[in-house]
């Protein structure tokens, strides 16, 4: 099946594309997808992150223990690193089957393979951790997983998200270094979205500023990510130039803006019944 071309509206990031695709659309980009991470990466592991997941997402939770926690889309659990003696059991959701693992962060994991629609075969609040690292913007139907993120959640139960908020070029066509259709997602939406399937954000934040990494490796610097000071430039440079983000950047000029997106967000109570 050939998917619709996207509007001018999601190349903007009025729209989310992708949003809308009824079944049979969903399943091709599915199937284009499903594989498509780990054929890029070569199943190489992940770099750390435990600097950057500090900063822009544990420093607003308070500490504690989690007895199960789902990592939508893992690959090799290397971004979860930082939850080392924190979470007693992982789930996690990921289509690439070279990158499962036994364990992630020293505990026991579940691999399981994710569905089309995504969909997860778990009972209403199962988990009482849920992080999604760069996974949701290779995922057409992103409102529809965010809600079934939060039917298994617990009220009161974390959710992390770190996303692009750039359109990651023109994906009406090929990209070097790019699966076929993924595309960031804008921050209005994805505030939209949250709200829409039941989470109240305690924090939003911004990084990736573009030139920084490659600045930092020049100096001998590699894993930038799990450096606190390249974090904390990083997150400042980000900060300084917000007013300048948006999601299509065709010029020189729109590129120096931050690319990424995280957010913490809480699972709301539940409606009452009564």
């Amino acid at each position: 099946m050939t998917l619709p071309a996207p509007t001018f509206d999601d190349l903007t990031g009025r729209t989310l594309y992708g949003e809308g695709l009824d079944d049979a659309g969903i399943a091709a980009w599915f199937a284009s997808e499903e594989q498509g991470y780990f054929e890029l990466t070569g199943g190489a592991r992940e770099n750390p992150t435990g600097a950057v997941h500090r900063h822009h997402a544990l420093r607003h939770l308070p500490p504690r223990r989690y007895a199960t926690a789902l990592a939508l889309g893992a690959a090799d659990g290397g971004e979860y690193g930082v939850f080392a003696g924190q979470v007693d059991r992982f789930i996690a959701i990921e289509p690439g089957r070279g990158f499962w693992r036994d364990r992630i962060a020293g505990a026991p994991a579940e691999y399981r393979m994710p569905t089309p629609r995504g969909t997860i075969d778990l009972p209403d609040g199962a988990c009482d951790l849920a992080c999604s690292f760069g996974v949701l913007h290779h995922i057409p139907n992103v409102s529809e997983v965010l809600a079934e993120l939060a039917r298994v959640l617990p009220p009161g139960a974390p959710l992390i998200l770190r996303e692009p908020i750039v359109s990651l070029g023109d994906f009406r066509r090929p990209r070097p270094g790019l699966t076929a259709h993924e595309r960031g997602i804008p921050r209005a939406l994805m505030d939209r979205m949250l709200a829409e399937a039941g989470f109240t954000v305690r924090a939003r934040s911004l990084a990736g500023f573009p030139g920084l990494q490659q600045i930092a490796r020049r100096l001998g610097l590699r894993q930038v990510w799990d450096n606190r000071a390249f974090v904390l430039a990083d997150a400042a440079a980000s900060w300084l130039m917000a007013w300048n983000a948006r999601y299509w950047r065709p010029r020189l000029w729109d590129k120096a803006a931050p690319t990424m997106g995280y957010w913490v967000a809480i699972r709301d109570p539940l409606p009452s019944t009564r």
